[in-house]
């Protein structure tokens, strides 16, 4: 269960998420979580990600490894994690199931990052949005967007 948001106004923008981490039932807070921060800097942009722990540990993984990779426009994000794709499922044994009638294969991965291009969501068919004052995703996303709203 996370919630991530991320607000620009001009050009500063600000990133936020929650510090809770839940395995089934069991809950762990930040005073008990020695890494409980959900955000991360790499390659000039703050990342945040929804979904499986796993995910935080195996994208900054790949990021220090894939040194060559852009994430200044919605098309250069897009084809970062394309190139991305292949490495997460030969090098992290990712599952790229999810329904049938995807037109895709599923990177599994939903993201928020912000940068000083913008604020952009990436979603697990590799699909990026650009949006221009604020954005949510997680959990919590509605009430989120709602409240910035």
């Amino acid at each position: 269960m996370t919630t991530v948001v991320v607000v620009r106004k001009g050009d500063q923008a600000v990133i936020a998420a929650d510090s809770l981490s839940t395995f089934g039932d069991t809950r762990i807070d930040a005073r008990e979580d020695a890494c409980w921060n959900k955000i991360f800097l790499s390659h000039g942009s703050y990342f945040s990600l929804t979904g499986s722990a796993a995910h935080d540990l195996v994208l900054q993984s790949l990021l220090k490894k894939v040194k060559t990779l852009d994430f200044s426009s919605r098309m250069a994000i897009f084809e970062s994690f394309r190139k991305l794709h292949p490495k997460l499922k030969e090098d992290f044994f990712l599952k790229t199931e999810e329904d049938e009638d995807d037109p895709y294969e599923s990177s599994q991965i939903i993201a928020l990052l912000a940068n000083p291009s913008g604020i952009f969501g990436v979603f697990s068919l590799r699909e990026v949005y650009e949006y221009r004052r604020f954005w949510a995703v997680g959990s919590g996303r509605d009430f989120a967007i709602g409240a910035m709203h």
